[in-house]
């Protein structure tokens, strides 16, 4: 038989995972790309634009990815039914975190006009806003969805709808932004249109794969939507999701902090700054999709009431990303300036990234370990010591330390870098510490007051490797 939470188990999951967050993170990418043709004051204003959009995305993201955290204990549990009343409560938590982030978004997006933007810039950002939160329900409502079918193991649909909608919205990015026939040329605001109609695209299709008649996911309680917002059961919720979601906050916003003091110290090191962050992206992606395979099996396990399986996923999973972290540590620092060449066409820029791939070939091997051990104790529903860690090792160490090093202490970029690095350390460091004390093993999200839908609990979850049928 098969070794629940192998290596090829692990390595199954994470892969669509890793191109599924690829996929979309590229949307905002194509767009600031597309309207380079416009100007720069076009292209900046959609770039300041994205990173500010996703700064007050994260704490709504962060809350609903609790979705994933339930689903893989209930469904590990024998209580398939009960993942779709946790997908019907977690869609409607979408749909309040949405509301209230367009709400801020609208409200605080017309300040650029106040801290100093140039006033074009200001405008031309705020349009692409307003645009692109036409499809905010998109965003938080496939952020429900993707949760689910991650909590029940399927990670290859997710994969699948994201690639088909980035190539429509390169497509929709190319007739609404230049024009095409009768369509006029919409400029930025095509741009953030186009994003707009891909995300509700997305997610249509996440409703129709998990709600079609002949869906799979029936069996799952898929089309328990009808019900009211249960209390009880959000609060339930609320009571793991809430610090996940404060940490996603801080933690971005910490890292925000952190480029702007970079920025301070010139264009130079800003821009080579942003060539090794997005270098690094390659370790980044992989430790997340790892992340969220070790969150589905050790929330599996937990779920089955076995924990000496879950800490082994854990540490197969912890494993695997340190062997790729290797790898990745061994490119940066192999062939530091041809990578950097790759991304910049100044030899000034170039040659600084390449110095900082040196940093960032430690920094991504502490930041894997951190990633893959917090996505363990979310899928034991332990979120709360991340939260106050990552803020701690973040606010109170990370920042001063960049700020102090970069500019009192007069190691520019290189001394963010150090700075980062010692607060990673500390991060990752007690984020392994904390999975391999196996705390985590007397938290469970699976409570047995939570009533089912249907009179006969299932003994065993119903797999998703056969169609099965829609209990009468």
């Amino acid at each position: 038989m098969r070794r629940p939470g192998g290596w090829r188990e692990i390595v199954v999951l994470a892969t669509p995972v890793v191109i599924s967050k690829l996929s979309f993170t590229t949307m905002g990418l194509v767009d600031t790309a597309m309207v380079g043709r416009l100007g720069p004051e076009a292209q900046g204003a959609v770039g300041l634009a994205t990173t500010f959009m996703f700064t007050l995305y994260v704490f709504g993201l962060g809350l609903i990815g609790v979705v994933n955290t339930y689903v893989a204990q209930y469904h590990g549990s024998g209580r398939p039914r009960a993942c779709g009343r946790i997908l019907g409560q977690g869609l409607r938590l979408a749909v309040i975190s949405g509301a209230i982030t367009f709400g801020l978004l609208m409200v605080s997006a017309p300040l650029g006009h106040r801290v100093g933007l140039d006033p074009q810039v200001a405008d031309l950002g705020y349009r692409y806003m307003f645009f692109r939160c036409l499809g905010i329900a998109g965003v938080f409502g496939y952020w429900a969805y993707n949760g689910y079918l991650e909590g029940l193991g399927d990670t290859r649909t997710p994969m699948k709808i994201t690639m088909v909608a980035n190539v429509i919205n390169i497509e929709l990015d190319i007739i609404l932004i230049f024009g095409a026939g009768p369509i006029p040329a919409m400029g930025v605001d095509g741009a953030g249109l186009a994003t707009a109609l891909s995300n509700l695209f997305m997610l249509g299709c996440f409703a129709w794969v998990v709600h079609a008649p002949r869906s799979k996911y029936h069996a799952f309680g898929s089309t328990l939507l009808g019900e009211p917002l249960s209390w009880p059961i959000v609060r339930r919720m609320l009571r793991v999701g809430l610090p996940m979601g404060v940490q996603f906050f801080f933690e971005v916003g910490a890292f925000l902090v952190i480029t702007v003091v970079i920025g301070l110290l010139g264009a130079v090191e800003l821009a080579a700054n942003q060539v090794a962050i997005r270098l690094m992206s390659i370790s980044f992606m992989t430790a997340w999709g790892i992340s969220v395979a070790a969150t589905t099996l050790v929330g599996r396990h937990q779920g089955e009431g076995e924990p000496g399986l879950a800490m082994a996923a854990g540490w197969r999973a912890i494993g695997l990303m340190g062997l790729i972290s290797l790898g990745c540590a061994a490119l940066f620092a192999g062939l530091p300036r041809p990578l950097a060449d790759l991304f910049s066409p100044y030899p000034e820029v170039a040659a600084m990234a390449a110095g900082l791939l040196l940093y960032a070939a430690v920094f991504q091997m502490i930041d894997a370990f951190n990633m893959v051990s917090y996505g363990a104790l979310r899928g034991a529903g332990d979120t709360r010591y991340p939260m106050w860690l990552t803020i701690g090792a973040g606010w109170l160490l990370g920042i001063p330390a960049v700020y102090l090093l970069a500019i009192p202490g007069g190691l520019g970029v290189a001394g963010a870098w150090i700075g980062m690095m010692v607060m990673m350390t500390v991060q990752g460091g007690l984020m392994l510490l904390r999975f391999a004390s196996g705390r985590w093993k007397e938290f469970t999200v699976v409570d047995d007051d939570l009533p089912e839908l249907d009179l006969v609990v299932a003994v065993a979850a119903p797999s998703l490797d056969q169609r099965v049928r829609r209990p009468a």
